[in-house]
């Protein structure tokens, strides 16, 4: 019963605030909350001029407490991708929360869309900010190859790894389509960046474990307003993964030497579990996996409360 009191205010909300001509409300209301929220929990907010970019760092430095650079997935900024994660890691750690390179609020003109050049900008942020300590790591999705590149490139500064449903290694452009053909979608571009409502309902089949009651009408607002805008990049970016994608299954992430912990959905329809399973059999000694059952592309909304648990045990 409460779930489907839940759907009818949801519905009756999304009617209310999709039915305006401007930028729909839910999105303005979203973002207040999420920088509310990391404000609480983050002491300092910062634009870091680097070599090629403007990177945003949200960051707390008490010193007592170790560092966690947390690094997010497409189609989010940190502070609303980590919305799940931000109160309860705080207690335990000074968290690095960057919007990477062209999201947010974090810019290049450089137009390299490289995971390597992301770990360039984002290192020399975190140095400029003062921070030489080793750092755990974690990251989700896309974020999750870029965590997994910044322990390649920056091994020895690193003390433990977190992977959730990310691109690593056992992942390709072959894998991605075919997952997107499962949902009625032609690409995995379009699973990520919808342009019409049938890539959008492929979207919420492959990547989210509850969907929303949206009308075509709601539809089509989230995608003028949130998808669209960024096509382009994103596009550019899977574009260029994808082309040197040998490059990346190639490396190894130095992860036979770095503690590492995978989280997967198993559901997960964006990037499979089998992905998860092939880095833990690739790396026994030095990996451990866990997996949610009911969970798709958003183990760290689903889970949250087990997620958040299983991190802290794992870095301390």
């Amino acid at each position: 019963m409460k779930k489907i009191i839940l759907s009818c205010f949801l519905a009756l909300l999304c009617h209310t605030i999709f039915s305006q001509n401007k930028v729909p409300a839910i999105f303005r209301w979203q973002d207040k909350y999420a920088k509310k929220n990391i404000k609480k929990y983050v002491a300092y907010d910062t634009l870091i001029k680097t070599s090629e970019a403007s990177v945003h760092i949200s960051y707390s430095n008490t010193p007592s407490k170790p560092y966690l650079l947390m690094l997010h997935g497409m189609g989010a900024n940190a502070r609303t991708n980590w919305s799940s994660q931000i109160k309860a890691l705080s207690k335990d750690f000074n968290l690095i929360l960057p919007d990477l390179i062209y999201f947010g609020e974090s810019t290049s003109s450089s137009g390299n869309y490289s995971v390597e050049f992301q770990i360039e900008q984002l290192h020399e942020a975190i140095l400029k900010l003062g921070i030489t300590s080793k750092l755990n790591v974690m990251g989700f999705s896309y974020g999750g190859l870029t965590a997994a590149m910044y322990n390649q490139m920056h091994s020895s500064e690193v003390i433990k790894l977190i992977i959730i449903d990310g691109p690593v290694k056992f992942y390709s452009g072959e894998l991605a389509d075919s997952l997107a053909n499962v949902v009625g979608v032609k690409t995995m571009k379009n699973v990520i960046v919808p342009s019409t409502i049938e890539e959008f309902d492929g979207m919420q089949k492959a990547v989210m474990s509850s969907t929303f009651p949206f009308s075509k009408k709601m539809k089509r607002k989230l995608l003028h307003f949130f998808f669209m805008p960024t096509k382009v990049l994103r596009d550019a970016q899977m574009d260029y993964l994808f082309e040197r994608q040998s490059i990346y299954q190639n490396y190894n992430y130095n992860l036979d030497k770095t503690q590492t912990l995978l989280i997967w959905g198993e559901k997960d329809g964006a990037i499979p579990v089998s992905v998860g399973n092939n880095l833990h059999k690739a790396f026994p000694n030095t990996t451990r996996l866990i997996i949610y059952p009911k969970a798709k592309h958003d183990a760290h909304f689903r889970y949250s409360k087990q997620l958040n648990k299983a991190v802290i045990e794992f870095l301390k």
